[in-house]
């Protein structure tokens, strides 16, 4: 049996405010990234995640850019990271949310308990 391959990913976004956020999968207030599953297809990583990303949120996928993409290391399996930001700067950020149950904005800052459950030698700190 071959191991399920996986691709993870998040859509940074700075309010008007200056405020930086981070889109994460929220299960009862513990956050995890957005993770999809690597099938046999002809799509790309970085068109996977992105598929995915974008059903959570009310922008376009001309709205979004690469960032950065690095990969993070959870529970002995290593995944691509794609981190894209997005070009607006919004009011609120949670009215950008279609799937509000499903997903919800953390701080940067908020994201230490996440990161820390990833390989700190392959995961990007990002300051706001």
């Amino acid at each position: 049996m071959t191991e399920s391959k996986r691709v993870a990913g998040t859509i940074m976004v700075t309010n008007q405010q200056g405020e930086t956020f981070f889109l994460v999968k929220d299960n009862d207030g513990v956050s995890s990234f957005i993770y999809e599953r690597i099938e046999e297809t002809e799509k790309l990583h970085m068109g996977i995640i992105m598929e995915t990303l974008l059903e959570f949120v009310t922008v376009d996928s001309e709205s979004i850019r690469l960032m950065d993409l690095t990969n993070i290391k959870v529970q002995d399996k290593t995944s691509p990271l794609f981190v894209f930001d997005l070009v607006e700067r919004p009011e609120d950020e949670m009215t950008l949310l279609n799937q509000s149950g499903l997903v919800t904005w953390r701080r940067t800052k908020d994201l230490t308990e996440l990161l820390s459950k990833c390989d700190s030698n392959v995961v990007p700190t990002y300051k706001s």
